[in-house]
């Protein structure tokens, strides 16, 4: 099972987990996506409700906990 499907993220949301992986900031991470740092903050909001955590280490250490 990837990322997508076990906590149901969205495509968006799952290049933003990979991009806080390589520890990209809001500013980097909006550049690299095309959208504001307004809605990257929108959607890591979203990921962190998901995944049950509060903030981007907490993150990145879940989702490479569970090897997805």
């Amino acid at each position: 099972m990837d990322t997508e499907s076990i906590y149901h993220l969205s495509k968006t949301e799952v290049k933003i987990v990979e991009l806080l992986e390589k520890g990209l900031s809001n500013k980097s991470i909006s550049i690299k996506c095309d959208i504001s740092e307004n809605t990257v903050k929108f959607h890591l909001k979203n990921i962190y409700k998901k995944l049950k955590v509060h903030n981007r280490l907490e993150a990145v250490c879940k989702i490479n906990k569970n090897n997805l």
